[in-house]
């Protein structure tokens, strides 16, 4: 019987796992293309805008971006992240008026959201603006995952946008999601004037990988291992430069260097951990330092 494979986390002394894949304002890193959107959609959030778009590709840190705004944002008004984004457009009303705090617990547990029908959600929800504008209060939800929407879901959130109860820019919008597949817009058309910022979340460059790496190590309290040059290099020909790809790269190899008793990953364990995740498509010429096999 072989003995069990060691946890790197203990191992190597982590008091949180650098690499999880579970979106965590802690770890946020701000490279370029994340600092110029976090900053543009900061401002717009700010100005009171009422529609703000941010697009990425599956895996460039879209839902960490949001957790982080959305830190920001309860510290200074009410704010909500709606993360399923398969809603009919009264499922949208309904899970709007419970996370930002419409109604107060005790109405949510007596079901009287799940009773009531498009008209009367509409006027909980006039009648829930009307009580923030009352109080100088303002409410920003963001929608995760926005490009899978049902179209009628998507319409009904400009809808609610420009309602007349909310010509104070009560309540603001942000969707996350990724590009229209073919350049098809992710938004109706008629959205296009309502829009303040449509931002573009692009993936790490080179050496944007390399301090990605070294600031998770340090967010994770782990100082016992360090990845080489040339393993980030690697790193950085497989995943592209995609966080999510970094992450279960480097989740994977130091996994593999615990079980070797190794404080540095090298290049060949990032070549064990892509064998295991099937990422070892791009090998063998870019691959040179392996020698021959």
């Amino acid at each position: 019987m072989e003995p069990p494979t060691p946890d790197y986390a203990a191992v190597f002394r982590f008091s949180q796992r650098p690499f999880s894949l579970t979106p965590d304002p802690r770890f946020y890193y701000r490279s370029r293309s994340h600092a110029r959107a976090f900053d543009a959609l900061s401002a717009a959030v700010a100005r009171r805008d009422l529609v703000m778009l941010v697009l990425g590709d599956l895996g460039v840190g879209k839902t960490t971006l949001c957790k982080t705004l959305l830190d920001l944002q309860e510290r200074k008004s009410r704010a909500a992240l709606l993360g399923n984004a398969l809603l009919s457009p009264d499922d949208l009303l309904r899970l709007m008026l419970q996370d930002l705090g419409a109604l107060s617990k005790d109405e949510v547990k007596q079901g009287r959201l799940q009773g009531a029908r498009r008209p009367e959600l509409l006027e909980m929800f006039d009648d829930f603006l009307g009580r923030l504008k009352a109080t100088s209060q303002g409410a920003v939800l963001i929608v995760d995952e926005a490009h899978s929407l049902p179209p009628a879901t998507k319409e009904q959130v400009l809808e609610i946008a420009t309602l007349a109860s909310n010509r104070d820019r009560i309540l603001q919008f942000l969707l996350a999601g990724q590009p229209g597949l073919g350049g098809a817009p992710m938004l109706p058309t008629f959205a296009d004037d309502r829009l303040s910022v449509r931002a573009r979340l692009q993936p790490l460059e080179r050496d944007e990988c390399e301090k990605y790496i070294v600031h998770r190590l340090a967010i994770g309290g782990g100082n016992a291992v360090t990845f080489s040059g040339a393993a980030i290099e690697v790193i950085y020909n497989l995943s592209g430069g995609v966080p999510r790809l970094v992450n279960l790269l480097c989740e994977r190899a130091l996994q593999e260097a615990a079980s070797r008793a190794a404080n540095r990953v090298e290049p060949p364990m990032i070549e064990s951990a892509a064998s295991a995740l099937d990422l070892i498509r791009l090998r063998p010429k870019r691959f040179r330092w392996y020698g021959t096999r």
